[in-house]
């Protein structure tokens, strides 16, 4: 079995997900591909698509995980998930304790290599995202103008792709920060940091403090492997912050 995980941004990312993944990957014997490439999309959601496009012929699966995203439980393989029978996508819900929901997380899948998965991947990209918009309905949650609805979309009203996509759990690979401390707490597979960017990387920054961790929320006893397993306190690089710091101490 030839498993890809996928990954990346464009622009470059501002989380160490890239050694987090590539450390996961080593441990199972999986490929890692970050990508960080731009493409000629305007709609920058979709460049993971033309990612995934990249490997697809060349693997049996490609697991797709969002820049934001880091593996948590190294313990437990991504793959025991896979598309089963008919199947070719597995994917995960959204949290069942957040306000702001969706009908799906397209932050984390895994694509079993085929036509049908290819024609899929083809059609999101190709998608007109205001028909997706003029058909959305209330109980399918936020509309975020990008990849996670055109797949919503084709999944419920093209025929060739109904029934076809594992719908799992979020606590399977689409946990949340808080489920470490406070909401609907458990051990992530995944730890997935969403929503606006400076909350995200408060959140980041959080995580790594209170466990001690390393920035690639790698565990200390995997990472002594690669040498990086000296945990170092996060420092928040806001603007605003360091210059109230800096008034601070000018002041007489």
């Amino acid at each position: 079995m030839k498993v890809c995980i996928v990954s990346g941004r464009y622009p470059a990312t501002d989380f160490d997900s890239a050694i987090n993944h590539k450390v996961y990957a080593d441990r199972y014997g999986y490929t890692y591909a970050h990508c960080n490439w731009p493409t000629k999309e305007q709609n920058r959601y979709l460049n993971k698509m033309h990612y995934i496009q990249m490997y697809i012929d060349a693997y049996d699966y490609i697991v797709w995980i969002d820049d934001d995203a880091f593996f948590f439980d190294f313990e437990k393989d991504i793959m025991t998930y896979a598309p089963t029978g008919d199947a070719f996508l597995s994917i995960c819900k959204s949290p069942s304790h957040k306000t702001l929901k969706t009908f799906f997380s397209s932050g984390q899948f895994i694509l079993k290599s085929s036509k049908k998965s290819k024609d899929f991947i083809n059609q999101v990209i190709q998608q007109d995202l205001n028909v997706v918009k003029s058909w959305w309905t209330e109980d399918l949650g936020y509309f975020s103008n990008g990849d996670q609805d055109a797949m919503i979309y084709l999944l419920k009203t093209n025929p060739i792709f109904k029934n076809t996509a594992e719908l799992h759990d979020y606590k399977s690979f689409n946990s949340r920060p808080e489920n470490l401390f406070k909401d609907d707490i458990h051990h992530p597979m995944i730890l997935h940091f969403t929503g606006k960017v400076e909350v995200k990387k408060q959140h980041y920054l959080e995580v790594q403090e209170k466990l001690k961790l390393h920035s690639s929320l790698v565990p200390e006893n995997i990472l002594k492997a690669y040498n990086l397993h000296v945990y170092r306190k996060p420092q928040n690089k806001s603007l605003k912050q360091n210059i109230k710091r800096l008034i601070t101490w000018l002041k007489p």
